[in-house]
């Protein structure tokens, strides 16, 4: 797109309310002269033209650097606030636009459809998304069946993620999303590669909050293994441990298997 052209979308954009997409580059503090103060803004390019996103209008629950730092390399909708054809500089709404993109496709969609969602935010346990104009956080439970230790080992912020509708609720502000209906379930067949009583080596990923055991990783399939550690051992496994472990039971419909340490290799 040549210079002039994105210039006129820009103005397009604070005229008409149309909605423009761009990828989150950077922080800088805006001076904010009606509260006389400094107030954070996320920094996108749109062609040569600098756009700044001020937190506030980030549509997010916590108003601080952490957050915009959390979305550095997310691709976000905004529509322009203002436009300075000297400093060559424009202010956007995030907010805007994820309000204008929900009015007009949410209503569209309903449970059990397919839908393609960027994902905007990452933690240990979850990831968010931005569906059409609402952020929607996904648990790690519903990204796959396996165990995941750290979700952001795996997915990075700015991507795609293909995800089914389970739950929809345009009143109550409800939606739940699940992206592990397009995984393999290692759970189908997983008595091809493990038995009751079967001894396995895998490795310590995880120690799990409410059990007093660790999480074993096997090494012959993605399955893991929550593993009770007998009182007979005088050490505790530390994570990356290699060990021998002893399945005890298997749950494919819970997609649970336990088992129990024999050895710390």
């Amino acid at each position: 797109m040549a210079k002039n052209l994105y210039i006129k979308e820009i103005l397009r954009s604070k005229e008409e309310k149309r909605i423009l997409t761009g990828i989150i580059t950077g922080i800088e503090d805006e001076y904010y002269k009606l509260k006389n103060t400094y107030i954070p803004c996320a920094i996108l390019w749109y062609g040569n033209v600098k756009v700044l996103i001020p937190i506030t209008h980030l549509r997010v629950d916590k108003q601080n650097k952490s957050i915009i730092r959390g979305m550095i390399g997310a691709e976000i909708d905004f529509i322009i606030l203002e436009y300075d054809e000297v400093a060559n500089i424009a202010i956007g709404s995030r907010k805007d636009a994820m309000e204008l993109r929900s009015k007009i496709e949410l209503p569209n969609l309903k449970f059990n459809d397919t839908i393609r969602v960027r994902i905007v935010g990452i933690g240990v346990k979850h990831i968010i998304v931005d569906m059409y104009g609402k952020e929607v956080i996904i648990k790690a439970s519903e990204l796959k069946h396996t165990y995941i230790v750290n979700c952001k080992d795996i997915y990075k912020v700015g991507e795609y993620l293909k995800v089914k509708i389970k739950k929809i609720d345009l009143k109550n502000n409800i939606y739940e999303l699940s992206a592990k209906e397009f995984e393999e379930n290692p759970f189908v067949n997983i008595r091809k590669y493990i038995t009751i009583n079967g001894e396995y080596i895998g490795t310590v990923i995880a120690f799990p909050k409410n059990n007093s055991g660790i999480i074993v990783q096997l090494d012959n399939t993605q399955v893991t293994v929550l593993t009770r550690v007998p009182a007979r051992f005088n050490s505790f496994p530390h994570f990356a441990d290699k060990v021998l472990i002893k399945v005890t039971e298997i749950k494919e419909d819970k997609k649970y298997i336990y088992g129990y340490l024999m050895r710390i290799i």
